[in-house]
């Protein structure tokens, strides 16, 4: 016993060691996870559009990455995968309904066990059994073949005056939250400690005009968030004609609600009111920043700032997340604190199931097995530890919920971005070179076979994502008539008012004739 005491000691002085931390001086650790950011605003030429003051010190005073992704674009699923350390196929968080088991382990839990005062408050939302029932059910009849409107129309709504800074109120009332507890527990604690901090924002609000089923397409905000926005820099992003467009994103487009006709002025209002939108959440996030320099832990505090996933913002002719394209992939990852150099950006792509094995060094925590990601220590502290495997220098994202309707993998490695779908052949795959084509518009999978061939290998190497598609669609299958069954006479009328109910009133003996023939068939 007295051995395997020693021997754990001596991996925590390890961990610590090259960061110059003593397992007796551990930093204090503030993770602020917001809500659909897009991590192109947090670096040039991205932040020239908006007035991001608190993540501009944070990449003066620290790291900031200039590829970090999720690692699959949907609220609980990326959560999930950032509290499990672990890629969504092996955790099997196929939607927002199904994601981890209340009591799986996370990060946090290591480092209470390690000694840490830990403390989470806002947004959490990784566990299974959340999200609305539209959501759900749109995610489980994805394979159905037929096109309905799920989500509304995006628009842009305008509250208050040039005064009014506090536009979400409850993400207001979270961060006053942290504050609080900054200035009055964390100051008096013993020990170092741990805090996370979820916000809602930039995540657009649900459209209360369009019923209790909505879901959110309304960007809102205040003309005091919108005079923080260079409007002359708001770009109106150019669109693939329809019929060139990949059929999984002309499926995403569709049931976005956004195939029909919007003009400049509408484009450009709904990303300077997104832009607006993570200008709030970048105040809150310097309350934060705040509340440590007042209390003097500052110099002794890790800070990190990410997001679950970003926003299109209509780029590619879609809102919202759930696609690969940058807008709703790329995530914000900046880091300061001790230990970490200044004003240095990394360019190797990471993502957030790099983040548990971080923090856990960072707390000089031995890493559990089993783990997905890497730690990015030493890519932000310039020493490299014997005991750290290196990273890779890809990354895996996926996706298997609503508004796609196809399992959908991203592989980002160099220069290139590749996307496959379902079991790799029904489905023609994309491949997008981002030095020479940063706006995604030109897919040359057909022009570079090789390419796509040796990065197929790898992903294949990483995941049997044929496998993984056929799992899912099975799960989707058997959740769905679970569901069906446990309505009984009342299932023709429920699912008739989910959100795709104004397309599905027009035929809705059609629509249910479909879903049975899709429940009957052979998989």
């Amino acid at each position: 016993m007295f051995r395997v005491l020693m021997v754990l000691i001596l991996q925590v002085n390890a961990h610590c060691m090259y960061l110059n931390w003593t397992s007796h001086d551990r930093p204090n650790i503030v993770m602020l996870m917001s809500d659909a950011f897009d991590g192109r605003l947090t670096f040039s030429p991205g932040n020239k559009v908006v007035q991001l003051p608190y993540i501009n010190y944070m990449r003066e005073m620290g790291a900031v990455f200039l590829n970090s992704y999720t690692n699959s674009p949907i609220c609980c699923p990326s959560r999930a995968a950032m509290w499990s350390g672990q890629f969504v196929h092996l955790t099997q968080a196929w939607n927002n309904y199904k994601c981890l088991d209340p009591n799986a382990t996370t990060w946090m839990d290591h480092l209470g066990k390690s000694g840490y005062h830990t403390h989470s408050m806002g947004k959490l939302d990784y566990t299974s059994g959340h999200h609305s029932v539209s959501n759900r059910v749109e995610a489980w009849t994805r394979d159905v073949p037929f096109l309905l409107r799920q989500e509304g129309r995006p628009v842009t709504d305008l509250v208050g005056d040039a005064s009014t800074k506090r536009v979400m109120t409850k993400d207001w009332n979270i961060t006053d939250a942290a504050v609080q507890w900054i200035r009055h527990t964390a100051v008096s604690l013993a020990q170092p400690f741990a805090l996370y901090v979820g916000l809602n924002l930039p995540h657009p609000y649900r459209t209360d005009s369009l019923g209790p089923t909505a879901g959110g397409s309304t960007f809102r905000t205040s003309p005091y968030w919108l005079n923080k926005v260079s409007y002359d820099q708001v770009s109106v992003p150019k669109w693939l004609r329809v019929e060139d467009m990949h059929p999984v994103d002309y499926y995403s487009t569709f049931t976005k609600n956004c195939s029909g006709h919007f003009t400049e002025e509408e484009i450009r209002n709904i990303r300077a009111y997104y832009y607006a939108m993570c200008a709030e959440t970048d105040s809150m996030l310097g309350e934060v920043i705040a509340a440590l320099r007042y209390t003097g832990l500052l110099n002794r505090t890790v800070v990190l700032f990410t997001s679950d996933h970003g926003d299109l913002a209509m780029e590619h002719r879609q809102f919202y997340k759930m696609s690969m394209f940058e807008g709703s992939s790329h995530v914000p990852l900046l880091i300061m604190g001790p230990g970490v150099k200044t004003g240095f950006e990394i360019s190797l792509p990471v993502s957030l199931v790099d983040i548990y094995p971080t923090v856990l060094g960072l707390a000089g925590v031995p890493q559990p097995g089993g783990l997905s990601g890497h730690s990015l220590i030493p890519l932000v502290s310039g020493v490299s530890a014997q005991s750290a495997e290196p990273h890779p220098g890809w990354v895996l994202s996926e996706y298997h919920g609503c508004n796609a309707n196809a399992s959908t993998y991203m592989l980002r490695i160099g220069e290139w971005k590749y996307i496959t779908y379902a079991d790799g052949l029904t489905v023609p795959p994309q491949l997008f070179n981002l030095s020479k084509d940063e706006s995604e518009l030109r897919n040359v999978a057909s022009h570079f076979p090789d390419v796509c061939q040796n990065l197929d290998k790898l992903l294949r190497r990483v995941v049997d994502y044929p496998s993984v598609s056929q799992a899912v669609h099975l799960y989707n299958k058997k959740l769905f008539l679970e569901w069906k069954q446990s309505l009984g006479d009342s299932y023709s009328q429920i699912i008739a008012n989910l959100r795709w109910h104004i397309d599905w009133q027009k035929d809705a003996k059609s629509y249910e004739r479909v879903i049975e023939e899709w429940l009957l068939g052979l998989d």
